[in-house]
């Protein structure tokens, strides 16, 4: 998995983390007080954008990475530049459908990413089920009635494709996209229950966190080494 220690040497090679961390920490300091804006917009999408560039950025390796590895990175960049857009969106609230939409858009970029390769359909079993008894607790009204449960089956099809993929890949390549996508899910399933369930504790606190975490880590996944990137292995 990546743990703590890993995180933090990631943090120490350039600096690459430090302006998503601190992003982070100015979203939490300024978004309590900041109505709909331009600047709360700012403050909510810089830390996804400081990914995107992580990713999207040169970085010297020893070796060049391959086509699908390549691949794999603007596909990682597409789903952050989507949710950026996003997050960007569901700034006002009368923007929730366009946004909802946006992040459609980011979790097929990430199915896309993650493939269709490896299948583990106990995995693909868990995850719908789990989704389809979350559904059952959340009571949208009639416009997203149908948006709702559309919405989370392809969240789940996401998770169940980061998890099939980590299965079949090398160890620290398996944790950072598979507990990113998880720490996804469990942020939507948050703010979900909170719109359409019930009240949730600290929900700024639990939705976001949950949400930049999951994002760090899908992120993290397309910055391993060529070596660690490579096809999945039998």
């Amino acid at each position: 998995m990546i743990s703590p220690t890993e995180v933090v040497k990631r943090v120490g090679v350039g600096g690459r983390l430090v302006a998503f961390f601190k992003a982070v920490c100015v979203y939490f300091a300024l978004a309590p007080a900041a109505p709909p804006s331009a600047a709360a917009v700012a403050a909510k999408v810089a830390p996804v954008l400081c990914l995107l560039l992580l990713v999207l950025l040169p970085r010297a390796h020893p070796r060049a990475p391959t086509p699908a590895q390549a691949r794999y990175a603007r596909l990682v960049g597409a789903g952050l530049a989507l949710s950026a857009l996003g997050d960007a969106l569901l700034v006002w609230p009368q923007h929730f459908v366009p946004g909802m939409a946006a992040f459609a858009a980011a979790h097929l970029a990430y199915i896309s990413a993650f493939g269709w390769g490896a299948s583990w359909p106990l995995a693909g079993a868990a995850c719908y089920a789990v989704t389809g008894y979350f559904l059952t607790l959340l009571a949208p009204p009639a416009g997203l009635r149908l948006l709702v449960p559309l919405y989370g089956a392809l969240l789940a099809t996401m998770a169940w494709r980061a998890l099939a993929q980590a299965r079949a890949r090398p160890r620290r390549a398996r944790a950072a996209a598979a507990a990113g996508a998880l720490l996804f899910l469990l942020s939507d399933a948050l703010l979900g229950y909170s719109l359409f369930g019930g009240a949730v504790p600290y929900r700024r606190v639990a939705v976001m966190s949950t949400y930049y975490v999951g994002q760090l880590g899908i992120a993290l996944s397309a910055l391993d080494p060529p070596a660690l990137l490579a096809a999945p292995s039998s």
